[in-house]
């Protein structure tokens, strides 16, 4: 995609400034108009602090010069990898011919962000409605088309930046580390769920498409992307372009040029059955606190539930996995803690999953301290 020098004078202030800084251009000096970055050589690149003054663009186009200039990088080339610095790109590529296809993809496409974001709210192989989190995304992705001899859907978003939890009481092996944005989880769950499907289908694996939902397509997604290749008569072809900001989480595949063909319609429709019909099988855990982690204040009421969550070492053995990882509101949050201190048996119910990071318990709910 060829980035016009417009595109690059709605960026702001911020955004150019990240671009510099982790690219050897390190902040010098600022005043309350003019941020100055400076490179090798004494080299030094000014940027108004005001997006909306009215030489901004100025500043931006003597910007892509003097990089030009500095790195012998062509100016289109400097353009592109501004602009992508910091955003996430999942391209689509179908067959321009039909109309179907091209009046159908895009609402699909909407409905595989708007369910991937779902998932990071809960693990449930198949929703009904839209959370929060699914508007919240759908507002933030940014959708467009191009049409060169074929259709290109290309849905790109900025990315945020990570957030550091808090370990009030630390555990080796469950460490959750740095949690990374919203909008960059939603992309890797995409990401993430086209591997599996293309890897079941080569291996003629249904039940890992199945039961790792957790970490990739629920019903919900299955269905959005057999809605996409409905209308093509040629295989459609899904990449994704990581931004430089911000690491691929570990374990998550590159996904270049996978094509959803006849073989894995099969299998996302199989897939998508299975899911539907899916029970929700909750268990009634008992365990000790062995570790507890924050990315907020954890007494915060404005908190979401995902950025406080526990270790529990189970002690009942009455189901799968020893230790288990979940997400709690502020008050059972509080008892957790209380109980670690206390060093007391806690009883929690909910959804066991197993996923790659190890066990986790999805919806918990009926919080108790016991002994």
């Amino acid at each position: 995609m060829r980035i016009d020098d417009k595109q690059l004078h709605k960026l702001s202030p911020t955004q150019l400034g990240l671009y510099l800084t982790s690219n050897d251009w390190p902040l010098k000096n600022e005043n309350d108009r003019w941020l100055v970055f400076r490179g090798d050589h004494f080299v030094d690149i000014v940027l108004a602090k005001d997006a909306l003054a009215p030489d901004y663009p100025i500043y931006v186009d003597h910007m892509l010069k003097t990089l030009s200039s500095a790195t012998g990088k062509a100016h289109e080339k400097i353009a592109h990898d501004i602009y992508w610095f910091d955003r996430d790109a999942l391209t689509i590529d179908g067959d321009a011919r039909s109309v179907a296809f091209a009046d159908t993809q895009e609402p699909s496409i909407r409905r595989l962000i708007a369910h991937s974001a779902n998932m990071e709210r809960s693990l449930k192989p198949n929703f009904n409605q839209y959370y929060t989190e699914a508007r919240k995304m759908l507002r933030h992705f940014e959708f467009s088309q191009e049409h060169n001899g074929k259709l290109r859907h290309l849905v790109d978003s900025q990315v945020g930046e990570k957030k550091a939890f808090q370990m009030e009481i630390p555990f080796e092996g469950q460490d959750p580390g740095e949690k990374l944005p919203l909008e960059r989880r939603v992309m890797e769950r995409i990401a993430t769920g086209l591997f599996m499907v293309d890897c079941a289908a080569r291996t003629q694996d249904l039940p890992s498409l199945v039961e790792g939902y957790a970490d990739g397509f629920n019903a919900n997604m299955c269905k959005a992307v057999l809605d996409i290749s409905k209308y093509s008569p040629i295989p459609v072809k899904y990449s994704v372009k990581w931004s430089s900001k911000l690491p691929v989480s570990q374990g998550v595949n590159e996904v270049r040029n996978i094509q959803i063909e006849h073989s894995h319609i099969e299998f996302l429709k199989r897939a998508r059955d299975k899911l539907r019909e899916r029970k929700p099988e909750f268990h009634r855990i008992e365990g000790l606190v062995i570790g507890l982690s924050a990315l907020v204040d954890p007494q915060s009421d404005d908190a979401d539930n995902n950025e406080r969550s526990i270790v529990v070492l189970r002690t009942d053995r009455r189901g799968p996995g020893r230790k288990l990882r979940m997400n709690l509101g502020k008050e059972d949050y509080i008892a957790a803690h209380k109980a670690h201190i206390d060093w007391k048996t806690i009883s929690v119910g909910g959804l066991a999953i197993k996923r790659r990071s190890g066990w986790q318990l999805a919806d918990p709910h009926e919080f108790r301290i016991l002994r």
